[in-house]
């Protein structure tokens, strides 16, 4: 693809997965990786604003494609349930942190942002002042 920040970041992830995946699910993504031709990449992000911010769990419905969600800012506190799962899994997703998941409906992934931790960006983003108050989903789209 165009060389891009966006395409530098997903191509890295993708790598990342397909080097450690274990589980089934992350051999389900690193096959989708492999063997499907690419046909778009699309980037958007979401502001959070600390502490009340949320973005209410739901499932994405976009076929043949996963999604690479990057954090910036302060903490998300961030819920996902995949239907394998008996409870959903509830977690810190941190400044730096990325989530890969296939966003289509038949993978019923479960996700959401349950709210946002005030006072937790990291020191060394110090000089970027929107992000002390905040948080930044950076979602990117990659369909096949």
């Amino acid at each position: 693809g165009e060389k891009s920040l966006v395409n530098d970041m997903v191509e890295r992830a993708a790598e990342i997965v397909m080097h450690r995946s274990r589980d089934s699910t992350a051999s389900t993504m690193v096959e989708q990786l492999k063997r499907r031709q690419r046909k778009s990449l699309s980037m958007a992000a979401i502001r959070y604003e600390a502490p009340d911010a949320c973005f209410p769990p739901h499932v994405d419905h976009c076929p043949d494609s996963l999604v690479f969600l990057a954090s910036l800012g302060c903490t998300a506190h961030f819920m996902i349930k995949g239907p394998d799962m008996e409870e959903k899994l509830a977690f810190d997703f941190r400044s730096g942190d990325l989530l890969v998941f296939d966003a289509s409906s038949e993978a019923r992934i479960l996700h959401g942002v349950m709210g946002v931790e005030e006072g937790s960006c990291p020191d060394f983003l110090e000089n970027f002042s929107i992000l002390r108050g905040h948080r930044y989903g950076v979602q990117c789209r990659l369909r096949f």
